[in-house]
């Protein structure tokens, strides 16, 4: 009787499992941002002086990438 409640529990658990797995939806694989340059060093600015700098960003990742960047 003991061996049987223990097939009966082990059969429970693989079952739980194996459901637990199949479970889990497939991830979509995630967007990645790389830049070139991570930072900007401006040097020394007079006031009043508009300095601009462009940084590239590329999307390595297997998704859509979203960026919103606000001028600030």
């Amino acid at each position: 009787m003991a061996r049987d409640r223990r097939l009966v529990i082990a059969a429970f658990v693989f079952a739980a499992i194996a459901v637990a797995g199949a479970a889990e939806p497939e991830r979509a694989p995630a967007p990645s941002l790389e830049a070139t340059d991570l930072v900007y060093d401006a040097g020394k600015v007079s006031r009043g002086v508009k300095v601009t700098h462009v940084f590239v960003l590329k999307n390595v990742g297997g998704s859509d990438l979203s960026v919103d960047a606000k001028p600030g």
